[in-house]
């Protein structure tokens, strides 16, 4: 059987190309790796004046509850969520947000947060919130990282990190 000249040109493009998928798709990065981080600043005296509803919805979740001023004041601060997949499901992770604050200079405060069991895509949250905000103030700049065998092993900085 005998194909016309651009057949075989359209035949060779369509290998190459599918090849080249494959040859692609196989190159999952191993490890942990981070996503996304969310980072959400709930300030004093701010509503959010929108009609977003998604905007609306993420203070009325962070206020909810709150009855008194002093419940209010208790949740404002800085929220973090970090997005993270890895393909190691096996081994314990650690999840660690490292930051500077407003009223404290250079000082860099660290939390961070151990995953026995991670699965493969994970979310893990963290709070600056309370007395640690009205103290120290606003977060400044942040970096967020993942640790699997004492190592880092992915990380994902504010633009201001230094």
């Amino acid at each position: 059987m005998k194909f016309p000249v651009h057949s075989a040109r359209f035949i060779a493009a369509f290998v190459l190309i599918t090849g080249t998928m494959m040859l692609t798709s196989c190159t999952v990065k191993t490890g942990a790796h981070i996503t996304k981080v969310n980072p959400y600043h709930l300030e004093p005296g701010y509503s959010p004046g929108t009609d977003e509803q998604m905007i609306d919805f993420e203070y009325r979740r962070k206020t909810y509850g709150a009855v008194t001023a002093k419940d209010f004041c208790d949740r404002y601060g800085n929220y973090y969520t970090i997005f993270w997949k890895t393909s190691n499901c096996s081994s314990p992770v650690t999840v660690r947000l490292q930051y500077r604050q407003a009223a404290t200079g250079p000082k860099i405060f660290i939390q961070e947060k151990l995953v026995e069991l991670p699965k493969r895509a994970n979310t893990t949250k963290f709070e600056i919130i309370g007395d640690d905000y009205a103290k120290q103030g606003a977060v400044t700049q942040w970096k967020a990282s993942i640790m699997q065998d004492d190592a880092v092993v992915d990380e994902f900085k504010s633009f201001l990190w230094q």
